[in-house]
């Protein structure tokens, strides 16, 4: 049992790990993109790329292939 719970405890600071080096990627692009110039709030922000990942998750949807 212990071994599992050190498999688990490796899986999610693996999964941690992922997420914040794509997190920097999307910032590095963010900056590319001039947004950090932006006077713009927070709140804003958030809410276009919540628009953005809803139209790629539209496009990559259980009905398109390329998500299988």
């Amino acid at each position: 049992m212990i071994d599992i719970d050190k498999e688990i405890a490796a899986l999610k600071a693996q999964r941690v790990a992922a997420l914040e080096s794509r997190a920097d990627q999307i910032g590095k692009i963010a900056a590319k993109a001039n947004l950090t110039t932006l006077e713009i709030s927070d709140a804003a922000l958030l809410k276009e790329f919540q628009q953005i990942a809803e139209r790629f998750r539209r496009k990559i949807g259980p009905s398109n292939p390329a998500s299988a």
